[in-house]
């Protein structure tokens, strides 16, 4: 099978280049023969005349390589600013930003919109979106010449903002990053968010000014905890802790039949997230403890410390540190990495592939050496890496377990949604989905 097709849009604003312009409507012109042999200039698809502003230039064509590696590689890690490196054909100097000639001159430069996508069928997926941080140009004496750029995701951005002065009001926690972006220091778009509301709620704490707006952010998924991440379409994204996920309806496997291959998978069991006391403070409150003293006999004291969480009360501190022993205080065999070929699938498993997005459930099997039972969990998507050259497009996939004694599945008279989240405050919600 083929690959699928690659769309790779660069925003340019070429207008500095002079005219003459694209007119809307200009004058009485119409679409008749004569009427547009008298004022070509307001035809849409004129070659003569430009549109003025930034626009979307497709340079696929120019394209040698491209690399996406977004989300995080370890499960208690912070999410990633998103990066995508691009190696470009360079011999005609389109890309340098000193030759007066280039199509695209004088706007090779920095913070230029990027947008990656694959075409599958017509049908076109998003696979990143950000901002071009980066030129850099390899003249080789040979004559081989190449352009190289690197963007990011919106996280670049929050890190280069600054929070002014306030007192927050208590609020949950997805509230509370809608507030921050809302904020005229940071001035967010609305419609570029999917943010959950949050299961915890915040206390009111003063906010310094001059905190790192990427900083003050992560603070608070990690005083829910949930998931903040770029979206493939830059919109900022907040899973709460209770968000479910239908188990994994795409199922990788080495079994065959209809369920997707992968090229290899790497698996772990050890101490790497081995914690078997937790100690979680919150501003203002006292240190809440949890331990494992089973754990600890077997395999000795391993700490995990959270400081200056936004958990409103104490009793909510050691809630949390108490789910995270339990989730924590054992080995747990662990899928960490999945990659998959897409040049060896068909077109439908290809864009299954392309639409899974970080967060997602998917269901994944493996049978080591064709010996013993084929081992079978749903895990979690944490990164997704694209590597991207001609004749191949290999995706992989960095991986969460979401198999943990932490969980609790909804039993007895607790069976709605609402009524297990009130009973466990850090459950599965429903009895066929997963709690994140």
């Amino acid at each position: 099978m083929a690959t699928p097709s690659l769309l790779v849009q660069i925003g340019f604003d070429t207008s500095s280049q002079g005219g003459p312009f694209f007119l809307w409507g200009s004058g009485t012109a119409t679409n008749t023969p004569e009427a547009i042999a008298a004022n070509p200039q307001s035809l849409f698809d004129n070659t003569e005349y430009r549109f003025g502003g930034t626009l979307d230039y497709d340079v696929t064509d120019r394209v040698r390589s491209v690399s996406i590696t977004r989300g995080r590689s370890r499960e208690l890690d912070r999410y990633q600013t998103g990066v995508a490196n691009i190696t470009f054909n360079n011999q005609d100097r389109a890309f340098d930003p000193f030759y007066e000639a280039s199509p695209y001159y004088p706007d090779i430069k920095p913070r230029r919109n990027l947008k990656i996508s694959t075409i599958i069928a017509a049908s076109t997926a998003v696979q990143f979106t950000g901002i071009i941080e980066d030129w850099g140009l390899d003249y080789n004496i040979s004559g081989e010449s190449t352009a190289g750029a690197v963007a990011a995701d919106g996280f670049i951005t929050f890190g280069g903002q600054q929070i002014a002065a306030h007192t927050a009001t208590s609020q949950t926690s997805g509230a509370r990053i809608n507030a921050i972006l809302n904020r005229s220091e940071i001035d967010w778009p609305a419609a570029l968010r999917n943010i959950d509301t949050g299961a915890q709620t915040l206390l009111a704490d003063v906010v310094d000014a001059g905190t790192d707006a990427l900083g003050y952010l992560q603070l608070i998924e990690a005083s829910e905890p949930g998931q903040l991440f770029m979206s493939k379409a830059n919109a900022v994204t907040f899973k709460n802790r209770n968000a479910g996920a239908t188990i994994g309806t795409v199922t990788f496997s080495d079994a065959g039949g209809t369920t997707i291959p992968y090229t290899d998978i790497t698996v772990s069991y050890g101490t790497e997230l081995l914690y078997n006391r937790v100690n979680i403070a919150r501003l203002g409150g006292s240190i809440q403890t949890a331990a494992g003293s089973a754990s600890q006999s077997e395999y000795g004291i391993t700490s995990l410390d959270y400081n200056g969480l936004l958990i409103d009360t104490d009793a909510n501190a050691a809630a949390l540190a108490t789910f995270l022993v339990a989730k924590y205080d054992e080995p747990d065999l662990r899928f960490d990495t999945m990659g998959v070929e897409l040049a060896g699938l068909g077109t439908a498993d290809q864009t299954k592939v392309l639409a899974l997005e970080i967060a997602d459930i998917i269901l994944l099997e493996y049978q080591p050496n064709r010996i013993g039972d084929r081992i079978s969990k749903n895990v979690q998507i944490i990164g997704i890496r694209n590597d991207i050259r001609p004749m191949s497009h290999k995706v992989t996939f960095s991986l969460a377990s979401t198999d943990t004694a932490a969980m609790v599945w909804a039993g007895g008279t607790v069976t709605s949604g609402t009524a297990v989240a009130a009973q466990y405050s850090f459950s599965i919600i429903g009895t066929s989905t997963f709690g994140l």
